[in-house]
């Protein structure tokens, strides 16, 4: 479950966050919308500990996997290293079990490459990998499909779908059809504010 009350925030003069208030009950999917600027990436923050907010409280249950809207991936190791390093398996059931999630992100053969040498929509499904290595229970994604072109998007989206069942999920998103297709609550922000779509 992820639960976010009151949350207040501002970066000097601007508020950001005005009285936010969200809850995404445990094995639901809720999505993010709204303007460049409007709060999303900052409410993400805050739900994944990475930001404190100036008032209010977040409780977020389990353990927690954040995919941010720029690939952070580790240079100095391969894609297959960046994948293994967060899962607690042998060496080998870990690279088995990596090199599964890459090739259903349709990302075979890219295992010993370096980051660096992979295109941005490769880099975002590696993270992706990353993401779903882990085992999350919580599960915070900024704009992850923004690099993929749209036939690709959809069927990494249903592989997603697929994965999440039974996880809890906020992803930020600029795209309605991906808020009809992967959650089953819709928020939007504007001006700091939040409300529910119908």
């Amino acid at each position: 479950m992820l639960k976010l009350e009151h949350i207040e925030k501002s970066f000097g003069e601007k508020r950001v966050l005005s009285d936010v208030s969200l809850w995404v009950p445990d094995g639901t999917a809720a999505s993010l919308s709204g303007m460049s600027g409007s709060g999303k990436t900052t409410l993400l923050r805050i739900a994944a500990g990475l930001a404190r907010p100036d008032a209010g409280s977040v409780r977020a249950d389990g353990r927690t996997a954040v995919v941010f809207a720029e690939p952070r991936l580790f240079d100095g190791v391969s894609v297959l290293e960046n994948v293994t390093c967060v899962m607690s398996g042998t060496k080998k059931e870990n690279e088995k079990r990596a090199e599964a999630l890459l090739d259903a992100l349709e990302l075979a053969g890219t295992a010993r490459l370096r980051p660096r040498e992979l295109s941005t929509g490769m880099a975002a499904r590696v993270s992706l990998a990353r993401a779903l290595a882990y085992e999350a229970d919580l599960y915070l994604l900024d704009e992850p499909f923004k690099s993929l072109d749209e036939t690709l998007k959809r069927r990494v989206m249903a592989y997603l779908s697929s994965c999440f069942q039974g996880k809890t999920v906020l992803f930020i998103t600029h795209d309605a059809s991906e808020q009809a297709f992967l959650s089953a609550r819709r928020f939007h922000l504007s001006d700091g504010v939040l409300s529910e779509l119908s």
